[in-house]
């Protein structure tokens, strides 16, 4: 934490606003994986008491952001190959063609139109090398594809992923020379929903989903 201080907090802010300032902070980059977060320290910085920062802290690590250990400070999460490959990315392809089966005989122009605003914004992103920003925007992009599905439980286990999702994605933004050829990836994608080929659909997001790079 040396080279990173949390703003003082007011009065009326406590465990909802620790929580989304820390969360900002680890999406932004600010905080990195192996960070140690030390609630002294960070109760100096914010002017409040340890109490709302330590429920904040287990509330992240609830989220998969955080992992503490007993009497261990906590630290950043970090996201390992062998989680991603044999955990998350099953997971998320599962959830996200199941999802898709769901909303495409109901999809619009109007849905297909935000799909298109949405890859717009990841290209201008990916332009100014705004790799949170990008990160935002691929999301969107799926989220909004599930929501599609109108299925609560989809929807609801699809979230309890998302940020172990979006850590994925920063780690994996690091390794494309173009940043735009995640949205290159997505714009196919689209190309693919629009002509309405279940099989067609379900190859792309399958392949698109387990283009995972690593630095070595």
């Amino acid at each position: 934490m040396d080279n990173f201080r949390f703003e003082e907090q007011k009065v009326t802010s406590l465990r909802h606003k620790i929580t989304d300032d820390i969360r900002k902070a680890i999406f932004n980059g600010q905080l990195k994986p192996g960070i140690r977060l030390r609630e002294i320290e960070m109760s100096k910085q914010m002017g409040v008491s340890r109490g709302p920062i330590r429920e904040a802290l287990r509330m992240l690590e609830q989220e998969g952001l955080l992992v503490s250990q007993p009497y261990k400070e906590t630290i950043v999460a970090e996201i390992t190959r062998e989680e991603v490959v044999e955990v998350l990315l099953p997971i998320r392809n599962t959830l996200e063609q199941f999802a898709i089966r769901k909303a495409l005989p109901n999809m619009s122009g109007a849905h297909y139109a935000r799909l298109e605003e949405i890859t717009a914004d990841m290209y201008e992103a990916a332009t100014k090398r705004d790799i949170y920003k990008l990160a935002d925007c691929d999301l969107a992009f799926h989220e909004y594809l599930v929501g599609l599905s109108d299925m609560v439980n989809i929807i609801s286990t699809w979230k309890s992923i998302y940020n172990r999702i979006r850590l994925h994605f920063l780690t994996q933004a690091l390794t494309y020379d173009n940043l735009t050829d995640v949205c290159d990836e997505h714009e196919e994608l689209l190309r693919v929903l629009r002509q309405g080929d279940i099989g067609e659909i379900s190859e792309a997001l399958t392949e698109h989903i387990h283009s995972v790079k690593w630095n070595e």
